[in-house]
């Protein structure tokens, strides 16, 4: 069966998506941007010359020919548009964020809590095969500790969105992604203890989480840090799992040593590779299995609003002053 959708903010991360669908035999009906003559609808046009474009929100959450919606708005606009995108009878994938604060989103919801089963928020992350492999050794036990490192690019965030977007960094970069990929994994966590450094537009965040399991998880976020960004993740049988990029998962376990010689005069350990998978980039990563799943209401993996309550809750304590 051929569907139509519908898409609000047509930018970028917007061209992703319409490839995907159509690639799985859709089509884009509506689309809409700030302007007609702007450029993301030009470059969108390219992509999907059959869309019609539309002036106003309404006319695509409306439309009697529309059966599922892609919302790729700004977080102002998302959090603008919240009520009616969450309103709507119709299926919707929202590309984070949906809304930066946790009880500003709490109170929304619970005015149309019969329409939220039906939307999804696209950390489209979570429907990488090199996630899904970690996650389904996590489920086996054994976890002892966890490390996170992330690199946000806050000179870039500053550039693209203004100084303002500073205080949002965190929902808006890639420390989103990380952090829910942190809360997909091991369940929702707890802020036992945190850190922060400022000083001008250098922002940094050092914490220790706990699962519900009482298990540490580490976390350092840093602009512009030029560690590898990911997660480690140590278990019981001695191994180490590496998801770094996030696109990337090796599992280390023992290790090759090389002793002295002559010429050199210092024993080398080299861990051992047991296992080394990488993600398909025959699409923008995850996008595929997102949207197919997003089609078949198959919301398994997608973060629901409700579950991205834990995502926000998170991020305003590590947000908050000490």
């Amino acid at each position: 069966m051929r569907f139509n959708f519908g898409i609000i903010g047509c930018g970028s991360v917007a061209k992703d998506h319409a490839t995907v669908i159509k690639k799985l035999g859709h089509q884009v009906i509506l689309g809409t941007t700030k302007k007609k003559n702007s450029k993301n609808w030009k470059l969108f046009k390219k992509i999907c010359p059959e869309t019609k474009y539309v002036n106003k929100i309404n006319e695509i959450l409306l439309s009697n020919k529309v059966q599922y919606i892609v919302s790729c708005l700004p977080i102002d606009l998302h959090k603008k548009y919240c009520k009616k995108l969450l309103a709507t009878n119709k299926p919707v994938l929202i590309e984070k964020p949906l809304h930066d604060n946790f009880l500003q989103l709490k109170k929304i919801m619970s005015r149309v809590n019969n329409t939220i089963n039906n939307k999804i928020i696209g950390y489209n992350r979570r429907h990488y095969k090199t996630v899904d492999i970690l996650r389904r050794r996590i489920k086996k036990g054994g976890l002892k500790n966890v490390e996170i490192t992330i690199s946000e690019n806050y000179q870039n965030l500053v550039k693209k969105y203004g100084v303002k977007i500073l205080k949002n960094a965190l929902h808006v970069g890639s420390s989103s992604h990380i952090i829910d990929l942190a809360i997909f994994l091991f369940g929702p966590l707890d802020l036992y203890k945190k850190w922060s450094y400022k000083k001008k537009q250098f922002i940094s965040y050092s914490a220790v989480l706990s699962t519900k399991n009482n298990i540490p998880i580490f976390l350092n976020i840093n602009t512009s840090d030029p560690s590898l960004v990911g997660f480690k993740v140590r278990f019981d049988d001695e191994t180490l799992w590496v998801l770094s990029p996030i696109e990337k998962l090796k599992v280390y376990k023992g290790y090759e040593i090389l002793e002295r010689t002559k010429k050199v005069n210092v024993r080398k350990y080299s861990p051992k590779v047991i296992l080394n998978y990488s993600e398909d980039t025959s699409f923008r990563p995850g996008f595929y299995n997102q949207m197919k799943s997003f089609i078949h209401r198959n919301y398994k993996l997608s973060p629901k609003p409700k579950e991205n309550l834990n995502l926000l809750k998170l991020i305003n304590n590590l947000n908050k002053k000490i």
